[in-house]
């Protein structure tokens, strides 16, 4: 295996780069209760963005091959066995999915802003007051997140838009995703997304559809901010 060998994006690259750290884990060059290289050293090395590698080590989180300790860094669990299968999951993984919706919603929040009606506003509004009502409800408050952005998508009057936000969102709910949010999914991201939201529903309804889209844009760059910090 050539250490910088490079990943193609279509591949599922965190995927296979999970199979190649896995080979590392087997050959013996990080035993149990070793501490791995830093995301940053393990892009170096293969030749990878620090995305996969942060969806390549969750996926291995998730088989329980490595631990993620918050400000220590990624160690060695358990060594891979025949006994043990290489995770596999159905779809692309979630800064893939974070990709598609920044480019898709940021649109649809550009479209809306252009054809919002009175109702549509005010289910858009009312939803983000379910968001802070749920403030202190994690579950309810992903739910009221996702009708915050199916509304928006409403307002549009195109049913197919939001055929496509809904499924976009349903491929985000893997164990992936879940294990990412276990360990970064804050009250303070929860303030900072309804900070967000605010900014967007304020574009829309001036409609100013390059704000709405630039706002949109943000909040989802924010997201994936949030979700690459460091652990060491």
């Amino acid at each position: 295996m050539e250490a910088a060998e490079s990943l193609q994006a279509g591949e599922r690259g965190y995927q296979r780069l999970a199979e190649q750290i896995m080979g590392l884990l087997a050959s013996g060059e990080f035993p149990v209760g070793a501490r791995l290289p830093s995301e940053r050293g393990l892009a170096d090395r293969f030749n990878v963005s620090r995305t996969a590698v942060r969806e390549a080590v969750i996926a291995l989180e998730v088989q329980e091959l490595v631990e993620v300790r918050m400000g220590s860094g990624i160690y060695v669990k358990d060594l891979p066995g025949s006994f043990k299968p290489a995770y596999v999951h159905a779809g692309p993984g979630p800064f893939e999915l974070l990709q598609a919706r920044r480019l898709l919603e940021g649109e649809i929040a550009a479209q809306a802003a252009g054809l919002w009606h009175d109702r549509d506003l005010d289910r858009i509004q009312a939803a983000l007051a379910e968001m802070r009502l749920n403030f202190h409800d994690k579950p309810a408050n992903a739910a009221s997140d996702l009708k915050f952005h199916l509304r928006i998508a409403e307002s549009t009057g195109n049913a197919v838009l939001v055929q496509m936000v809904t499924a976009l969102w349903e491929q985000l709910r893997g164990p992936i995703w879940e294990r990412l949010e276990e360990h970064f999914h804050t009250p303070v991201m929860r303030h900072a997304s309804l900070t967000d939201h605010q900014l967007v529903l304020n574009a829309i309804a001036s409609r100013d559809s390059g704000a709405a889209r630039a706002a949109m844009h943000q909040h989802i760059d924010r997201v994936v901010s949030e979700f690459v910090k460091g652990w060491s």
